[in-house]
C-alpha cells in the first residue's frame, strides 16, 4: 500500500484536496454572485428604460388623440364652410337669374 500521493501523506493530500475544493467553491460562488448582481443591474436598467418607453408611448397616444380630435373639428368646419359656399353659389345664381344676367350673355 502506498504511503501517500506526490510525496505527501494521506492526511496532507486530503487536506490539500479539501483546500482546493473550498477555493474552487468560493470562486464559483463569487462568480455566480457577480453574475447575479450584473444581471440584476441590467434588469433594473431595462425596467427603467421600459418605464420611460411606456411614458413616451402614453404621451404619443395622448398627442395622437388630440390630433385626431383637432382633425375631426377641422373636418366639421371645412364641411360647414363648403355648405355655406354652396348656398352662396345658389344665392348668386338666383340673383343673376332675377336680374336677367346669364353667363351665356356676358361671356
Amino acid at each position: 500500500m502506498p504511503h501517500g500521493v506526490f510525496g505527501l501523506g494521506w492526511g496532507e493530500a486530503a487536506s490539500l484536496g479539501t483546500l482546493i475544493v473550498v477555493i474552487l467553491n468560493y470562486l464559483k460562488t463569487s462568480l455566480s454572485n457577480t453574475a447575479h448582481e450584473a444581471n440584476r443591474k441590467d434588469m433594473e436598467d431595462l425596467k427603467d428604460k421600459l418605464t420611460d418607453f411606456k411614458v413616451n408611448v402614453n404621451e404619443l397616444t395622448q398627442l395622437l388623440k388630440q390630433v385626431n380630435n383637432d382633425l375631426g373639428n377641422l373636418t366639421k368646419r371645412v364641411n360647414h364652410h363648403s355648405a355655406e359656399i354652396d348656398e352662396l353659389k345658389i344665392d348668386v345664381a338666383q340673383i343673376k337669374e332675377r336680374i336677367g344676367m346669364n353667363d351665356e350673355n356676358h361671356k
